[in-house]
């Protein structure tokens, strides 16, 4: 299997090296950080295709920066920018294994590996490249770079002449609205269903159409004229001649009428699937385009249930297939720079794994976030931001993501080993020092932070609220909310002496937020809780 993958001047990354998990790989990241990237470096790498290679452009392949680098240094050849791309094999079982084997790598030790290089050709190219280099108007020699597939042990490979038989397959959703993706599933299902009998049908089915070709001319079965010239027959040359007939039905309904979100299923079912080596890697891109909530779970039962050893490596933004396929799998992709999620504690990513309405992705992915334990804290804390900042957070950067006081600590034991700016705001629950100060004394660091009231009186978010705009509470919002006898506060959060009283949380919020957004006078005089007021100073 991938053990890990070396890239040098490969598209937007000047530099990069991942490792790889054994069995599942879930690349996340914002747009354009280059997780697609990863998946086409594999999939070139394992192809030795030069013709994928002249199709996409040494231009579209080779870093923009390097290129801009060279061209504003003194343009010597001998500094022309090369792309490599590497992968090395944590092992390897297939044929000839000494011909994979060797140093011919940039860690320069004895590895099983494949190496892609791009290079100005100057052995052959040499005057032109220089005149170009030279000339007045200078321009890159895109056009003089050559192309190279060898292994770790300096064996040349291609795609008509392997030495691997490391096999793959590419799903990327947004092409099966493509007949050729259609035509590659049905493939995949035929091979799939056929086992080992393929060829065996193949040829079946070849001599049923030479006879079929044949009897056209039998007088007794049809008027056909054989006196002509030109006599018709089926093709059969083709190796897979069956295949392009073949098509593939669900209930009746052929794949070519079906929605996009059965295809993406059927299409990672039949690349699973499939028993046998000549598929052993599986890249997956953004599987959750064109799937309901309910086709992604059925998605990660697929995944989840692969029991035929297949590397999978999946690019994605969803938080289920992140969370549900374990976040010790997950590889987040930077700017040239990764974070591997595999120290996380099993029970941490077990528990992202089964908890309901899981944010966690959106933690990952946001550099700088604020966590808050209930929905009314969720309600009002963008519209105090605003108030603060002039500007919502998120234009600031700053994510706010609502979860159980129970969470916390499983969403800063991920921030714990990530570069990532994170202020929790929570209720002190009537003992600050108990379970703030030292409930939380394991976590607290440069990059997190925990905000709560410091008077023990002050035990709930209501209760800030309150205390700071009594006033307020007791005239304007009694009045909105049409709170007659009973006290605003017990209207808020209910009777604290009786478990059955559970107030009104979440609607109190949602009619402050109206006053506010409502009424400008009210917004410029209300206080913000002073911790909270400190958190998003802190935050941003």
């Amino acid at each position: 299997m991938l053990d890990k993958i070396k890239l040098k001047n490969f598209k937007k990354f000047k530099e990069i090296e991942i490792s790889f998990n054994k069995h599942r790989n879930i690349l996340i990241g914002e747009n354009g950080v280059g997780k697609s990237t990863i998946l086409e470096a594999i999939s070139l790498i394992l192809s030795g295709s030069y013709s994928r290679i002249e199709s996409l452009g040494v231009d579209s392949l080779l870093n923009v920066e390097a290129v801009s680098d060279f061209m504003k240094s003194d343009r010597s050849i001998s500094k022309l920018p090369e792309l490599i791309a590497e992968l090395y094999f944590s092992d390897y079982d297939g044929p000839n294994p000494f011909l994979l084997n060797g140093k011919n790598n940039t860690d320069r030790t004895e590895r099983f590996g494949l190496q892609l290089k791009i290079l100005p050709n100057s052995e052959m190219f040499g005057m032109q490249i220089q005149e170009l280099l030279l000339s007045e108007s200078p321009t890159f020699p895109f056009d003089y770079y050559k192309v190279e597939f060898y292994s770790f042990a300096n064996k040349s490979y291609s795609s008509f002449r392997k030495i691997h038989n490391l096999g793959f397959d590419v799903i990327d959703t947004s092409l099966l609205k493509q007949s050729y993706a259609i035509k590659r599933f049905v493939s995949q299902s035929f091979h799939s269903q056929a086992a080992n009998s393929a060829n065996e049908i193949s040829q079946e089915f070849r001599q049923i159409s030479d006879d079929f070709s044949k009897s056209l001319y039998d007088p007794d079965r049809y008027k056909f004229s054989d006196k002509e010239k030109y006599r018709l027959k089926i093709k059969t040359k083709s190796a897979s001649q069956f295949e392009d007939i073949l098509t593939v039905h669900k209930d009746n309904i052929e794949i070519d009428n079906m929605g996009l979100g059965e295809r993406v299923l059927l299409s990672i079912e039949a690349s699973l699937s499939i028993q046998n080596k000549t598929s052993n890697i599986v890249l997956i891109e953004e599987p959750e385009n064109h799937l309901s909530y309910l086709n992604t779970k059925k998605l990660v039962d697929l995944i989840e249930n692969n029991t035929n050893a297949k590397q999978t490596f999946i690019a994605t933004h969803d938080n289920m297939i992140a969370s549900r396929l374990n976040l010790r799998n997950v590889i987040m992709i930077g700017e040239n720079k990764t974070a591997n999620l595999n120290k996380l504690t099993p029970a941490t990513a077990d528990f992202f794994a089964k908890a309901p309405n899981s944010n966690v992705l959106n933690f990952i992915l946001s550099k700088n976030v604020i966590l808050l334990e209930g929905d009314a804290e969720y309600i009002l804390l963008e519209k105090f931001y605003e108030m603060t900042k002039n500007k919502p957070a998120f234009q600031n950067d700053v994510a706010i993501i609502s979860c159980s006081g129970l969470t916390f600590k499983r969403y800063l034991e991920i921030a714990k080993d990530m570069d990532k700016k994170v202020a929790v705001i929570r209720d002190n629950d009537g003992d600050y020092e108990k379970n703030i100060v030292k409930n939380y004394e394991d976590y607290i660091s440069e990059n997190i932070q925990l905000f709560s009231d410091c008077d023990d009186n002050h035990w709930t978010f209501e209760v800030c609220l309150y205390d700071d705009n009594n006033d307020f509470y007791e005239t304007e919002f009694r009045k909105y909310c049409g709170i007659s006898k009973k006290s605003v506060l017990e209207y808020m959060i209910g009777d604290k002496n009786k478990k059955s009283s559970k107030g009104h949380k979440s609607e109190s919020a949602f009619s402050l937020l109206k006053m506010l957004e409502s009424d400008t006078d009210f917004a410029k005089s209300y206080v913000i809780p002073d911790y909270i007021n400190k958190a998003i100073e802190w935050i941003k």
